[in-house]
């Protein structure tokens, strides 16, 4: 059996910007997250996620209006994480115009989010990414 490669570029957001850093320190502006992500689907991306990673900290809402520019000029699955933290929230992206939604710290303080979302919305649009740090002290 072989295996498909899927091609999926993670871009974290922060103020509605992309940004890079090296463990979210440093971090600096790389540019328009839409464009951005038509760059990565003229090159063949299989999907792309828009990742807020100051959303959960400061205890905002992912960017909706991104989330629509996105949804409106690309031809690709958009996954969006970052901030979600109730049904409602799940609902406000995906009628935004994302195809999935990833829970990360909002999975591990709630868990009963996951099934809450995956019987309103169906399991297919539910993705879970955790965060996971080596230590090797």
């Amino acid at each position: 059996m072989t295996l498909t490669r899927r091609i999926i570029p993670c871009l974290d957001l922060k103020d509605g910007r992309v940004v890079k850093g090296v463990n979210f320190e440093g971090l600096r502006d790389a540019g328009d997250p839409v464009e951005l992500a038509a760059r990565y689907n003229a090159q063949g991306a299989d999907e792309v996620v828009f990742l807020d990673i100051s959303a959960s900290k400061e205890g905002r809402e992912a960017m909706v209006d991104v989330i629509g520019r996105a949804a409106d000029e690309l031809f690709l699955p958009l996954t969006v994480g970052g901030g979600l933290r109730t049904a409602d929230d799940i609902r406000t992206m995906l009628r935004a115009g994302a195809d999935k939604v990833s829970l990360n710290t909002s999975a591990v303080k709630t868990p009963e989010l996951i099934t809450e979302g995956s019987r309103l919305f169906g399991n297919q649009c539910i993705v879970l990414a955790e965060d996971v740090r080596r230590n090797y002290a």
